[in-house]
């Protein structure tokens, strides 16, 4: 009797102990997990995008002092200058390298350009002379260096070659319908300059990015007109400067291992 007492006893005490036991562990507090960790913004690697905005220039045409090989004593005089403006459109192509706060990229892209202007021939050519000049792109590969005031906010100055085309009919549209005046001439020439600006880049999102930016551009000069088949015009070298204003939108594919900015 004494013995199944101890026994009875002994086996309430274990299912006591484990019971406590279990009951402590239950009372223990869970560890939380530890929190993600934060990838810093990165602005390494390739991208592409659309930009759109517009644009306004100068065109400013020089005469080369000859009419179809016959000189007429004008070289050197001004014949005439106008402004050119329009809208634009395109596509962008680029790659970033980030080190530190600091971001250098090469870029590229071409746009429709809409730019569009006309002026009068200024003595002594004959004024009611004009010209109707358009731009039907633009293009420029540029070289870019940035500096991240935040992780994801870029100020950055860029600059490279600039390249566009320019078309120019020159008439008389107070002359006879059908003569050499009233016809006149058209020509188009393409150009090949510099261009040089800044801008402010903002990821909005990872991959995402968008900016705002000018561009200056001196696109050099064209001769126009050296011989044309009506007889019209004088021959002109035409400079061509154009402005941009534009803003865009970039996905940028990372490279692998992002730089780590330090701030």
């Amino acid at each position: 009797m004494m013995r199944r007492f101890g026994w009875a006893l002994a086996a309430t005490s274990l299912l006591l102990t484990t019971f406590s036991g279990v009951a402590s562990a239950a009372d223990m507090a869970v560890k939380a997990p530890p929190p993600p960790a934060v990838v810093p913004y990165s602005w390494t690697g390739c991208y592409v995008g659309i930009e759109g905005g517009g644009s306004w220039g100068r065109d400013r045409a020089i005469s080369n002092g000859t009419n179809n090989g016959v000189a007429n004593g004008s070289a050197g005089v001004l014949k005439t200058a106008g402004d050119i403006s329009g809208g634009l459109v395109g596509g962008t192509l680029g790659c970033n390298y980030q080190w530190n706060q600091w971001v250098f990229g090469i870029e590229g892209d071409g746009s429709w350009s809409g730019e569009k202007g006309s002026s009068n021939l200024v003595p002594p050519f004959v004024t009611t002379f004009k010209e109707d000049v358009s731009q039907s792109y633009i293009a420029t590969i540029r070289g870019r260096i940035g500096f991240a005031v935040v992780p994801t906010v870029l100020l950055y100055g860029t600059a490279g070659g600039a390249f566009a085309d320019l078309r120019i009919h020159e008439f008389d549209p107070t002359a006879a319908a059908g003569s050499a005046a009233a016809i006149g001439a058209t020509e188009t020439h393409s150009y090949a300059g510099w261009t040089a600006g800044a801008g402010v880049e903002w990821g909005f999102y990872p991959n995402w990015s968008a900016k705002f930016e000018y561009l200056y551009m001196d696109l050099g000069s064209k001769g126009f007109f050296q011989t044309t088949t009506t007889g019209c015009c004088t021959f002109q070298s035409t400079h061509l400067t154009d402005n941009i204003v534009r803003a865009g939108i970039n996905y940028r594919f990372n490279w692998p291992r992002p730089v780590v900015a330090k701030y």
